[in-house]
């Protein structure tokens, strides 16, 4: 090569230097900057990531918690969290499935793949907010594992470290199948061992290739995707599945056609049994929470507001005092004890022994055969400031063993409705109108039908209303709605129209100690007007006996049963329903369970909000002693 060859060569770089080149300096120098901040940011975020403990991942998912309102353990949520399934059980279709949905590039990246996260940071940049994600099977485990919660670039980023701290201590094997275990499926369930077991009642080992990709697709909206609640969604990812699965190559054409010419064949598996009235409640309530917790992992830790002590008597008087109705001669001492004088409690003991049983009522025997059983549910909840709407004691029957939460199903509430026709009258613009305290078909037809629908309807108690051809039936409850609604409403209107939420859940917490959830101090909304609720208190069907405590005790039409409750401002309230699951059963419908059930049920009521009275004042007690050895440490 000629010597001038060679210069014209070092000219021309040279000329990069030169004045006309200006343009081309600078934008070596943004991208040498640019270069420097990435490595930079790199740099930042593995520092980061060096400061969390890697023993974390290989450990086996703990089982959640329930906690009364002291902190006592009640039940584990879920025993279906602690059975690990390990790598060699997962059938090959479950691993193809997850790696096709999930992150098809799994077995060959290092945690990250750095096109899908600089395609998702320019997505973000020019939407100008969070949209798209980018994350590995290695990162969603991570996130599961280390809590790390929102929607933003530090997120990621840290995730996206960690992720490759993780590929580099853990083979792939363990990875995947700490991410299968520790992910939720939907419908209570945790774990790939525990969406088998109640989906299709199989060991993991056992899925076909649609149960597999079933359970693939459902991951990223358990509540939408779910097969049990919506098998139409189910199908759809499912079906989106196994077409990616096929264009990867995981499965044929022929495996593909057979499987999505066959429904989703379900198999639930409902032989869990609930551990208690209290992890039902909760279990119901948590459901509403899912979407809220849906990345917080398994291991949840729920404090409730339930007291253990109030709960174990609540139950056992329960059992006394339907008891007492099944067997002439019964009358609990609870009972006797709120009467003045022995004469008067011997009085009632007796008059209560004379009422006469119906011939076709069952009394309990030695067995758990619940069928055709008088039932009794009781609601016991906090009134005090602070406090208002939380649960202090829940039981849906004779046993939690049947699994049925009776406070969901649904009654006449015949003349316990009076009280919220009689605040329609009160609405803006019906001063006008006069409540007729002792009948609501007639309050309900001077107010008129529209303005009544429209009401209640804004309430959202009930799913149906009688039509205008039955309007009296609208006036005098002759329609169903759930128990817990009626209850409700009789609350709200007893604490000022104020909609307080009857829940136990006070608070949610993650495995690692951070607060997911919390209702404690919850403001709740004017639900009914309070100059209507005030007026409606003071009227009939409630009473107040000795001017402080409030009564309501009302026998439901058509064999419902009988609804009682006890209540008084900032203390406690306490609602009793108690009759049969089917009223239309002989008992149920016979005239001589009325009077029976009605002194029952009214008598509990008042020894129920006695007790949780008296616990909740040593409770205090106990507290303003705490709060007084505290500052006398400190001073």
């Amino acid at each position: 090569m000629s010597s001038d060859s060679s210069d014209n060569r070092r000219k021309s770089w040279l000329g990069i230097l030169s004045p006309s080149r200006r343009w081309l300096r600078v934008l070596l120098a943004l991208i040498g900057l640019l270069l420097l901040a990435f490595l930079g940011v790199l740099g930042y975020y593995a520092m980061r990531a060096q400061h969390y403990d890697l023993g974390a991942v290989g450990h086996r998912p703990s089982p959640g918690m329930l906690f009364d309102s002291r902190n006592r353990p009640i039940s584990k949520l879920d025993a279906g969290e602690v059975d690990y399934v390990p790598w060699e059980q997962f059938p090959r279709y479950l691993v193809d499935a997850f790696v096709a949905r999930e992150d098809e590039k799994f077995f060959s990246h290092s945690g990250v793949v750095l096109s899908s996260v600089v395609r998702s940071m320019l997505r973000n940049i020019l939407s100008m907010r969070y949209e798209q994600g980018a994350s590995t099977i290695t990162m969603q485990l991570t996130r599961n594992v280390y809590e790390l919660q929102g929607k933003s670039m530090d997120r990621k980023l840290l995730e996206a470290a960690l992720a490759q701290r993780i590929e580099r201590h853990y083979d792939k094997q363990t990875i995947f199948a700490q991410y299968l275990n520790r992910i939720y499926y939907g419908q209570d369930c945790y774990g790939i061992g525990a969406a088998a077991r109640h989906y299709f009642n199989k060991e993991v080992s056992a899925l076909n290739l649609s149960e597999c990709a079933t359970l693939a697709g459902l991951v990223r909206a358990p509540s939408l995707c779910n097969p049990e609640t919506s098998i139409e969604n189910a199908t759809d990812v499912r079906n989106e599945t196994l077409a990616r699965m096929l264009e990867l190559e995981m499965i044929s054409q022929q495996e593909y056609d057979a499987v999505l010419a066959t429904p989703i064949k379900l198999n639930i598996n409902r032989t869990k049994l609930v551990a208690s009235y209290i992890s039902m409640e909760s279990q119901h309530e948590m459901e509403t929470l899912r979407d809220e917790l849906k990345d917080a992992g398994g291991g949840l830790s729920v404090v409730t507001s339930i007291d253990l002590e109030m709960q174990r008597y609540a139950e056992e008087a329960c059992e006394m005092a339907l008891a007492a109705v099944e067997n002439p001669g019964r009358f609990p001492a609870p009972w006797r004890a709120q009467y003045e004088t022995e004469q008067q409690a011997d009085a009632a003991a007796e008059d209560f022994g004379k009422l006469r049983r119906p011939d076709s009522l069952k009394p309990r025997g030695s067995s758990n055969n619940l069928t055709d059983l008088l039932q009794c549910c009781v609601l016991v909840i906090d009134s005090r400031s602070g406090h208002k709407g939380e649960l202090i004691t829940v039981t849906c029957g004779r046993s939690a063993l049947d699994e049925r939460n009776r406070w969901d199903a649904e009654i006449l509430p015949g003349r316990a409705w009076a009280p919220l026709v009689y605040c329609t009258a009160c609405l803006p613009g019906g001063e006008e109108r006069h409540i007729v305290a002792r009948d609501a078909r007639v309050t309900g037809r001077r107010i008129g039908y529209d303005v009544v629908r429209s009401f209640v309807e804004e309430l959202k108690i009930s799913e149906s209303f009688p039509d205008r051809e039955h309007a009296d039936d609208l006036y005098e409850g002759l329609f169903p709605m759930p128990r817990r609604n009626l209850a409700r409403l009789l609350y709200s209107i007893l604490n000022q129209g104020k909609g307080y939420e009857l829940h136990c859940i006070r608070s949610v917490w993650s495995r690692g100690g951070r607060c997911l959830h919390s209702n404690r101090d919850a403001a709740a909304a004017e639900y009914i007007r309070r100059e209507s609720a005030v007026s409606v208190a003071a009227l009939p069907p409630f009473t107040s006996p000795d001017g402080r405590i409030t009564e309501l005790s009302v026998t439901l039409p058509d064999g419902y049963g009988q609804w009682s409750m006890v209540s008084n401002e900032r203390g406690v309230c306490v609602f009793v329903w108690m009759g049969f699951d089917d009223p239309r059963q002989p008992a149920a419908q016979d005239n001589k369970i009325q009077p029976l059930l009605r002194q029952a049920s009214q008598n509990l009521a008042r020894e129920l909000h006695g007790e949780a009275r008296r616990i909740l004042r040593e409770q205090m007690a106990r507290e303003k002693e705490k709060e007084e050895q505290a500052s006398a440490q400190e001073s």
